[in-house]
């Protein structure tokens, strides 16, 4: 089996945070392996994490553990897809 065949999950991340934060925020978000993209926004929220793992679990743990963890978040909204 290949790497194509491996169906991957991935989640997006929404963040409500403190602004005077979000430097630090977005720098250990980065740490966090399955974590493939942090991208700053304009709108109702502030950040954009896109996390990706052929293991459901990996991710569940990145929010609920890792991303819970950092301090100046105020709100995670997660979007888990489905394929």
């Amino acid at each position: 089996m290949s790497m194509t065949d491996i169906m991957m999950n991935e989640a997006y991340v929404l963040l409500n945070v403190d602004y005077k934060y979000q430097k630090n925020i977005m720098e250990q978000a980065k740490k966090i392996p399955t974590v493939k993209a942090v991208k700053t926004t304009y709108g109702i929220y502030d950040v954009l994490i896109i996390l990706e793992s052929n293991n459901m679990q990996e991710i569940k743990n990145a929010i609920d553990v890792d991303l819970h963890n950092i301090d100046g978040i105020n709100n995670i909204t997660s979007l888990i897809t489905v394929n």
